[in-house]
């Protein structure tokens, strides 16, 4: 695997957290504000659209440790879209606030996923160096 490939990942993450994070913000507001909100899945989202361009043409070539990774981020981030768009900000729900809380779980752990995966490209282009 060329490092210039695992650079050009470990460039990204910064990109996949800021998309997450201005997901997570209007979908907040929104409940908060009982608006409106077009719900996307974890292929449509900025997020999604981004990684399926970068990150998913180079997975069978990535190393193994940073492949099991990325498939964890897929999952995790999928799973999050899964519960969010469970929710209606305008029609509130008593079973919403657990649904919430198990968004908000599952987009830290997403967060920090992306991070581990940040600092594993970044081990591997150091020993490559």
């Amino acid at each position: 695997m060329p490092s210039t490939v695992l650079k050009e990942l470990a460039n990204k993450v910064g990109i996949f957290i800021s998309h997450h994070d201005t997901y997570v913000s209007r979908l907040e507001r929104a409940i908060k504000d009982g608006e409106e909100f077009t719900h996307k899945t974890c292929h449509e989202c900025n997020f999604g659209v981004e990684w399926d361009s970068t990150v998913v043409p180079v997975k069978s070539e990535l190393p193994e440790e940073v492949r099991t990774l990325v498939d964890e981020i897929e999952k995790i981030h999928c799973e999050f879209h899964g519960i969010s768009m469970q929710i209606d900000p305008k029609n509130p729900q008593p079973s919403d606030e657990e649904k919430l809380n198990r968004m908000r779980e599952m987009s830290n752990l997403l967060l920090r996923k992306l991070l581990a995966l940040k600092r594993l490209l970044s081990k591997r282009l150091v020993k490559e160096e």
